[in-house]
């Protein structure tokens, strides 16, 4: 067997991460569906680089920004090719659980590569200016699997003052 180092990389190290990678992917495939580090943010910069507020409270002039990651999407193995596909909506309700808006599918993500995606996170943002009186409130998150129907929900009480 030939061994081929590039730059300090070798085949059969690439041949191994793979492997390891096939492995989550079928770990991820066999759990639930779900979200985690789900947190109201005062700023987010990217994958597990964000700006936690230290409490759920929000400008009524201010944005409503949340950083989550999804957890055990469905990975579709087909013809050496990697497909993920899910969507998501956002709900705005009263503390009473009123719904004051809805947006369907705001987010859609749907990527298919020739390499497996291991970490994926989304950031969702409302404007809250003139849109709500001070108050308590609730966002919800449904995470909706569409290669396998699965759906998640997620919420998260915050005040306006």
């Amino acid at each position: 067997m030939a061994l081929f180092i590039f730059f300090g990389w070798t085949f059969a190290q690439e041949d191994e991460i793979l492997n390891l990678k096939e492995k989550i992917i079928d770990l991820q495939n066999k759990g639930e569906l779900g979200f985690t580090d789900f947190t109201l943010c005062s700023k987010i910069m990217g994958f597990a680089s964000y700006v936690p507020l230290q409490e759920p409270v929000l400008d009524k002039n201010g944005t409503l920004l949340i950083y989550y990651e999804p957890i055990n999407i469905f990975t579709n193995r087909k013809d050496d090719l990697y497909e993920i596909w899910y969507t998501q909506d956002m709900t705005l309700l009263k503390e009473s659980g009123e719904v004051v808006s809805h947006w369907k599918d705001i987010l859609t993500f749907h990527y298919t590569t020739k390499k497996p995606v291991m970490d994926l996170f989304a950031q969702n943002s409302i404007n809250l200016k003139g849109m709500l009186p001070a108050g308590k409130y609730k966002f919800q998150a449904t995470l909706k699997d569409k290669l396998t129907e699965k759906t998640a929900i997620h919420t998260v009480d915050f005040e306006i003052r």
